[in-house]
């Protein structure tokens, strides 16, 4: 079974917003982990936003 589009935007938001996921589906979880490593690699890159072209 696949995510719904607002499942994920849920779960989405959980994860930027430091929250705990809440639930112990195995679908989610990896979600979940999946945007945390994404937030955690673009914080080392640097890459938190739209750089400017001045």
């Amino acid at each position: 079974m696949t995510l719904s589009a607002h499942r994920q935007h849920k779960i989405y938001i959980a994860a930027t917003m430091e929250y705990g996921l809440g639930s112990e589906d195995p679908e989610e979880v990896a979600y979940y982990k999946q945007i945390k490593e994404e937030m955690k690699r673009d914080r080392e890159k640097r890459n938190l936003g739209i750089s400017r072209k001045d």
